[in-house]
């Protein structure tokens, strides 16, 4: 399993001019809209996630809510050191560098800022902790949980940006695959496909609906530290297992190959939780459905025409070495005359 090389592939693909424009087509315009929605829809979600939170015990709230405000911090400072970054010394680093170049880039600035704040919160953990959890103790529990639920309603608008916008780029998927066809493997066409339309997008529906089904469900556990990582992290990882495969393989495979191809379950897995981790980073969170797509691309043809092409190869000679055996068996027979 070639999974190290199919991310590096899926990463240089991210970073090409069309694919980043593809995105931001896609993801401001949605941005947009559900920033709207909000807007219009904010009090009765709050008023939704301040019901979830009076079940749970003011003790859990208190500690789980100093996890929730730090990553919330976390969040914000990689924007705003990435916005201000880019504000301050982008004439001067990115001028005149090629168009892949700037790219690149980009994504080592947003990564650099995702991790070095990251580090820097588990190095003072302790410190912050205990700093939040002491501002909530003396806060009202009414101030703490309308805090915490606005938090949450911001949580549950960012799940449906996301979904919204898995939505829009898998059913205009076909541009995005026939562009990877052209990258990398040149002229070859799409393989004429017996997977229906109707098989493919009814399991995308499913699993978003199944999506927001466990989204609500995990409400309660998101105040529980590490296991709410761990249930968000899973049903995002579950959302993309199989609809984006699915999705890929409609355009690539004939039924018989995507029987064949899901016996490997172990590529599944780490394809879509590798790819979901990608949900936890500011801006490059609109670049996962991409990504995902991109990964089962690579493995897909890895497997359909690269891998088909060697065994063809070792089973059928090639001319040299067949007019080698030739003159072989002639000698042979001229000997024994």
């Amino acid at each position: 399993m070639k999974i190290n090389s199919f991310i590096i592939q899926s990463i240089n693909d991210m970073l090409s001019l069309d694919t980043i424009k593809l995105a931001l087509i896609t993801g401001i315009p949605l941005l947009f809209v559900w920033l709207g929605l909000g807007w219009l829809f904010w009090d009765p979600v709050t008023s939704f996630t301040a019901h979830i939170i009076s079940w749970v015990p003011f003790s859990i709230i208190r500690a789980n809510g100093a996890f929730i405000i730090t990553f919330f911090i976390w969040f914000v400072a990689v924007l705003v050191s990435y916005a201000l970054f880019i504000g301050l010394f982008s004439g001067f680093l990115l001028g005149g560098k090629k168009e892949k170049r700037f790219e690149a880039i980009n994504f080592t600035l947003i990564f650099f800022f995702s991790v070095f704040w990251a580090a820097a919160i588990m190095y003072r953990w302790d410190f912050i902790d205990y700093e939040i959890r002491r501002f909530l103790t003396l806060l009202p529990f009414d101030t703490v949980s309308q805090g915490l639920a606005w938090l949450l309603a911001a949580y549950l608008f960012y799940n449906c940006f996301l979904i919204s916008e898995y939505l829009v780029i898998f059913t205009f998927r076909e541009a995005f695959i026939r562009a990877l066809m052209e990258k990398h493997l040149g002229d070859t066409e799409l393989t004429k496909t017996d997977i229906s339309n109707v098989r493919t997008y009814g399991r995308l529906y499913w699993d978003i609906v199944w999506f927001f089904i466990a989204s609500l469900l995990i409400l309660p556990i998101l105040f529980i530290p590490i296991a709410n990582f761990l249930a968000v992290w899973f049903i995002w990882a579950w959302l993309y297992k199989e609809s984006a495969f699915l999705g890929v393989c409609s355009l690539l495979c004939t039924n018989e190959e995507m029987q064949s191809f899901r016996e490997h379950k172990g590529y599944f897995l780490l394809a879509s939780l590798v790819s979901a981790l990608l949900n936890f980073i500011p801006i490059i969170s609109i670049f996962t459905p991409f990504f995902v797509m991109d990964l089962y691309f690579h493995w897909i043809i890895e497997e359909k025409f690269i891998n088909h092409e060697e065994v063809t190869s070792q089973e059928e000679p090639s001319l040299p070495e067949q007019e080698k055996q030739d003159v072989q068996e002639y000698q042979e027979e001229k000997e024994e005359q």
